[in-house]
């Protein structure tokens, strides 16, 4: 019985150790990023916005508020197209390394060299040294560490297993976003750009400088002559 308290206390001390070292192997990194935008539409929690990246569409959470440049928490919803604005965003990252710890108690069945089977509560397992090397398993023989050879049939045995496993990502991200001031509108007294003048109704063409009035006077001496030997062909054919 004495043998077997000292072997609990031995592996009780071994899983505080393992624990502690575990924590301390726990990183945390933080990093920060300016990014601007311009609203390109926003209806209820989802907005449009153009990004370096591109345009894309975000759902906003409800408690989620814009400060503008007065210093006014708008919601999503208040957004306007044309708006623009600086995100700040810092993006904290935990990576917490996961580790299952086994404490196994059996009774060694038979000792083949590199190799023991062992009877456990769950059933015969067979461990090999090269097994216990990868999987970073201690073996503990009459309360001290101890090597599969070391081992006999019948021989008790306590083994802490230690196998690793990915390690949990944490991400907790803040999002600040700033918008910027207005453009100032035009002045209403500007000037309008002045309205196109109206087509002139085409003038009648004239008669070019170098015409003149010879054509019309042959035009009836034509005429006259004409009229004069059409009488002429009368008289003789009333004779």
């Amino acid at each position: 019985m004495r043998k077997r308290a000292g072997i609990r206390a031995v592996l009780g001390i071994t899983a505080v150790c393992l624990t502690a070292t575990m924590a301390s192997a726990q990183t945390t990194s933080t990093t920060s990023e300016t990014k601007k935008f311009t609203i390109i539409s926003a209806e209820g929690n989802q907005v449009v916005a153009k990004l370096p990246e591109g345009t894309r569409e975000l759902t906003v959470p409800d408690d989620f508020r814009f400060t503008s440049a007065d210093g006014k928490q708008l919601t999503a919803a208040e957004l306007k197209p044309g708006m623009t604005g600086t995100a700040v965003i810092t993006t904290k990252t935990t990576v917490i390394p996961v580790t299952v710890t086994e404490v196994k108690n059996g009774e060694v069945m038979q000792a083949l060299g590199t190799s023991i089977l062992v009877r456990t509560a769950e059933g015969m397992k067979m461990f090999t040294q090269s097994d216990i090397d990868k999987r970073g398993i201690k073996i503990v023989r009459d309360g001290k560490p101890a090597q599969i050879s070391d081992f006999r049939a019948n021989d008790r045995i306590s083994a802490t297993i230690i196998t690793s496993r990915p390690p949990r990502v944490l991400t907790d991200r803040e999002v600040q976003a700033t918008l910027g001031r207005p453009a100032a509108a035009p002045a209403s007294g500007s000037a309008a750009a002045p309205a196109a003048a109206a087509p002139s109704a085409e003038a009648p063409k004239a008669l070019p400088k170098t015409a003149s009035s010879l054509p019309l006077l042959g035009l009836v001496g034509f005429a006259s002559l004409a009229a004069g030997l059409v009488m002429t062909v009368r008289r003789r054919a009333t004779r």
